[in-house]
């Protein structure tokens, strides 16, 4: 203890010399006064000049204090020094670099909202000249420092890309190695950090120190990637995505807090308008890990009902907006109809996990109307997901006070119901625990059901069909405790609440009509069947429709109810004027929403369907005024009052009507009592075009017409999502009028409409000859009727088309993978063919020149068979030279022995001539030994003539030997052509087979 306490003594005096010398030498002489801009530069030059870090880093402390208040003069002067020490001291000395970062950040640092002439903003463009300060920044993140230099380094980055993004984004992807990664490193408190040297270790920092890296990390990604598709990309890939997942689940999901709501907000920045970071998201299986984060086990069996923890949860504010941002990350991932992440959401489980928390949970309000706002372009278009809806089965939750039964409330479980009936009653009845209303919610759950039903006809028939049937089992069939979803949108259209009711949901026959337009929309053969329909008049129940027959058409239903909220309205008019009070009343707004639903709902269905509108037309109390205006024209005004009524109607009855009536004249193709020619004095007498065209014109400058937009009612993503207590208080200034789809039809063809009136009535009809306009007409009527029915068909087909071409999505992929390993196989047999092409043809010359060589050959084997024959001869010749020489070599050996016997007689008849010694004799015996020398020279000639013999028979024979040796080598040759001429698919003439195998006998 006593040396460590000596050790600091020594230190700290060593500090205290120092400083009092640094002290002094600032000071100046006799501790004259200086002014601050002498006293920075001092400091600048004791920073230039000075050898110790020591000093150097007390200079830079000095400029830090002197920076709060001289901020421009520490700028001007020392910010160049700053950089220096920066990037030559900060490396090796953590409070040289924790100094210079705080004196430099205290220097960059702007206004909330800066001017052009900012100091701050000097100060940074000045930092950001050139690359290499920032870059040396980046380097503090992966050296082996602590923990003080890369806190504010981090914190410097995020101030240098909120304020000059462009330029820092730049060099941050410029930066040498790590770069990139040495932020991502931060991300991961147990990670070391990347050394930017070769050989040098990282750095691992945990506990408190790590996590607050990691949180100024988190709160520097979003900035650092905004708007930089190409850097979102490098961090993308650099793993931030997994990362960012670690974080997430580590803090525990959704219930993590502000950590998970940063980690999310990053993740957004990364995956927001950039579809090649889409992809790779789904490329690397992430899409399933989503649902787990608002604690929803994934995957999960379709039979397999959603566990209570996720159905019941507590869902405190912060917790509320992290689970925004995640539904928010799913709007992100899904983008336009048609892309393949719609299919991977309902095999990753979020489909699933939406409609749960939307439909069977008990999430706020503002949570529900979100989820179903995302679930909107996730069906949109999708078989699949459109399919999970039609089978899945939920069990929604329903809110109890406390009574008996439940002395403490809380929720019950309704029973299992199809997901489209859970859908259907959350959008007709509302959400009971707040009297019904939810506005968002049921607002949103419209827009839901308009993508389930677009492109899915199936689902279009069994809805209709159930409202035909109620009681009829099947995916949208009821059963005693549950209705159909059919019935629940029937019972909504047609109860109305008895007259003087205190209170009532105008909201129930608004969104009932609503969900029956998006069902006959576009759609003929919906259109027929919600016509099919018919209601036993007995249970209209307070329709006005009171008719003496059986069963009312549906479309008179409505007309029926229509006519009875018009009354209504008129009648709460009357009484407030009665009363003396100001119009515009609640009640008077309820009866003008309830009308509004009613003609929306006729607008839709009859457009372009001319048996609709012939329905409509064929009631006489539908257009009193069509058919009683030759008999009684003061029943004209009982449906013409609210286009030319000039108070007392609101402007959007009277745009809808007027368009309603529009409708029919430019619909009404069907024979019937009712034509164009009865139409048109009503559009033009009674009404006029000018205030037709006003009444449509004004609809469309209407507020509450121009308020609706495609996603009025949707929360984007990092928008806080309201606490359950205060969604009621936020839905009490919002209103309903239209849904977009039908804002979008009114826009793209009320101006067809406004030109239609202006058309003769019998225009349509053709323009010939008087006599042949009967004829004429029956043409054009045919024409349209097959017109309709192919377009009825092509309409019916082009959705079979669509739902073929979306239930092969999967086949398509698989096939297009498999085409793609084809087209390798396909390049790779093209090159081995192009080879080959290239080995035949040098076959090919090959094949000509042994051609060449073998008739070569068979011409050498002819001459070689003459050859042979010559040989045979010469062979017989041989034998007779091999006798004749052997007769020969027997005269020979005679004449041998003779000429042997004549010499004995020659020495001896010499002998005897030496010793006779006369002439005579000696002559005799002189002339026969010349005769026996002749004979001796005939035996050397045969002698001689016989070794020539000899010497060509050997010659004969050993070319004969060569010659068949020849012909073998032929022959084996020829067949090994021939084998080669096979295998390359040549013919082989038979004649040359058997010349071959006649040649192999001879042989």
């Amino acid at each position: 203890m006593s040396n460590v306490s000596n050790q600091a003594t020594q230190f700290t005096s060593l500090f205290s010399s120092r400083l009092s010398s640094a002290y002094n030498s600032l000071r100046g002489d006799l501790g004259a006064p200086q002014t601050a801009t002498e006293t920075i530069d001092k400091l600048v030059e004791r920073i230039q000049t000075g050898v110790a870090v020591e000093d150097r880093r007390t200079a830079v402390l000095g400029l830090k204090g002197l920076s709060r208040d001289w901020k421009e003069e520490v700028g001007n002067r020392a910010l160049d020094s700053l950089i220096a020490v920066l990037q030559h001291d900060a490396p090796h000395d953590v409070d040289s670099a924790k100094a210079a970062l705080e004196t430099l950040m205290q220097l960059c640092e702007t206004a909330e909202k800066p001017t052009k002439d900012d100091l701050g903003l000097v100060m940074t463009d000045r930092f950001l000249a050139t690359p290499a300060p920032l870059h040396s920044v980046l380097a503090l993140l992966s050296s082996p420092v602590s923990f003080y230099p890369r806190f504010y380094a981090l914190q410097f980055l995020s101030q240098l890309v909120t304020s000059r993004p462009t330029v820092a984004q730049g060099y941050i992807m410029s930066s040498p190695p790590p770069g990139v990664d040495g932020v991502l490193s931060v991300l991961d408190a147990r990670q070391p950090a990347p050394s930017s040297t070769p050989g040098s270790a990282g750095s691992s920092m945990g506990g408190g120190a790590g996590e607050m890296l990691r949180n100024e990390a988190l709160l520097l990604l979003p900035a650092m990637l905004a708007g930089n598709a190409d850097l979102q990309k490098i961090v993308a890939f650099s793993g931030a995505f997994e990362k960012l997942f670690d974080i997430i689940n580590t803090e525990g999901g959704a219930d993590g807090g502000i950590v998970v709501q940063d980690a999310l907000t990053a993740m957004g920045s990364l995956l927001r308008f950039n579809v090649s970071n889409q992809n790779y998201f789904k490329e690397l299986s992430l899409i399933p890990s989503i649902p787990p984060i608002l604690g929803f086990p994934s995957p999960l069996a379709l039979d397999a009902p959603a566990p209570d923890d996720f159905a019941l949860q507590f869902w405190p504010e912060q917790k509320l907006y992290n689970a925004g941002l995640v539904l928010g990350l799913i709007r992100m991932l899904v983008g336009g109809p048609g892309g393949a992440n719609q299919s991977a959401m309902v095999t990753g489980g979020v489909t699933r996990c939406l409609l749960e928390l939307a439909l069977a949970s008990n999430s706020p309000n503002g949570l529900k109307s979100q989820a179903l706002n995302t679930l909107t372009p996730i069906l949109l278009s999708s078989v699949q997901n459109q399919n999970l809806v039609s089978s899945l089965h939920l069990s929604p939750l329903v809110p109890i006070h406390a009574d008996q039964e439940h002395p403490n409330g809380g929720f019950v479980r309704l029973p299992p119901r199809p997901a489209v009936v859970a859908l259907v009653q959350e959008v007709v009845d509302g959400d009971p625990s707040i009297g019904g209303l939810g506005l968002r919610r049921r607002a949103a759950g419209v827009n839901m059901f308009e993508a389930y039903v677009t492109g899915n006809d199936d689902a279009r028939i069994d809805i209709l069909t159930s409202m035909a049937n109620p009681a009829t089992d099947g995916p949208n069939g009821s059963t005693p405790e549950v209705p159909s979803a059919g019935s629940l949108i029937l019972s909504g259209l047609l109860d109305l609440p008895p007259a003087g009711s205190p209170e009532w949901d105008p909201y129930r026959p608004l969104f009932s009509c609503l969900l029956l337009a998006h069902l006959v929309r576009n759609s003929e053969h919906a259109k027929k069947l919600a016509r099919e329909i018919s209601i036993p008049s007995g249970e209209s129940g307070e329709s006005a429709i009171a008719d003496d027959d059986d069963k009312v058409a549906l479309v008179q239903l409505v007309v029926g109810n229509l006519m009875m909220a018009a009354r209504e309205h008129t009648e709460c008019v009357n009484r407030a004027a009665k009363e003396g009070k100001v119009q515009g009343s609640t009640e008077e707004e309820d009866w003008t929403r309830v009308m509004v639903g009613y003609l929306v709902l006729l607008c839709t269905w009859l457009w372009d369907s001319p048996k609709t509108v012939k329905e409509f037309l064929s009631e006489s109390a539908n257009l009193q005024v069509v058919c009683r205006s030759r008999a009684d024209p003061s029943d004209t005004e009982q449906l013409i009052q609210p286009i030319t009524q000039a108070t007392g109607i609101d402007p959007l009855v009277q745009g809808l009507s007027a368009f309603l009536l529009g409708v029919c004249y430019e619909f009404n193709r069907e024979p019937g009592e009712i034509t164009r020619a009865t139409l048109h004095p009503i559009l033009h007498s009674r009404i006029g075009p000018d205030q037709f065209v006003s009444r449509m014109a004004r609809l469309r400058e209407d507020p509450r017409f121009r308020a609706v937009q495609p996603d009025a009612f949707e929360t984007e993503a990092g928008s806080e999502a309201a606490p359950a207590p205060e969604d009621v208080e936020v839905e009490e200034n919002l209103e309903l009028w239209f849904d977009w789809a039908f804002v979008d039809f009114w826009k793209n063809h009320y101006y067809t409409i406004q030109r239609s009136i202006a058309i003769d009535p019998d225009a349509v009809r053709g323009s010939g000859p008087a006599a042949d306009d009967g004829e004429t007409a029956m043409i054009i009527m045919s024409l349209r009727q097959k017109l309709k029915a192919q377009t009825d068909e092509v309409v019916q087909l082009q959705s079979k088309l669509s739902s073929l071409v979306n239930e092969h999505k999967s086949e398509k992929d698989t096939l297009v993978s498999e085409v793609q390993s084809l087209s390798e196989q396909l390049a790779s047999l093209s090159t081995s063919l192009q080879t080959a092409d290239s080995a035949k043809s040098s076959h090919a010359a090959e094949l000509e020149a042994l051609h060449a060589e073998l008739e070569a050959e068979r011409t050498k084997l002819a001459s070689s068979a003459n050859d042979i024959s010559a040989l045979a001869d010469l062979r017989t010749e041989l034998g007779k030279t091999k006798s004749h020489a052997e007769d020969v070599e027997e005269k020979l050996r005679v004449s041998v022995e003779s000429e042997s016997g004549l010499r004995d007689r020659i020495a001896a008849m010499e002998k005897e001539l030496e010793t006779a010694r006369g002439p005579p004799v000696g002559k005799k015996l002189k002339a026969k030994v010349e005769q026996l020398e002749k004979e001796v020279g005939r035996v050397k000639d045969l002698e001689r003539e016989l070794e020539e013999e000899k010497k060509k028979r050997e010659e004969n024979e050993k070319e004969h030997e060569d010659l068949l040796v020849l012909l073998e080598e032929l022959s084996q040759k020829r067949k090994r052509d021939k084998a080669k001429m096979k295998e390359q698919g040549m013919e082989v003439s038979e004649g040359e087979e058997d010349d071959d195998e006649d040649a192999e006998d001879d042989e």
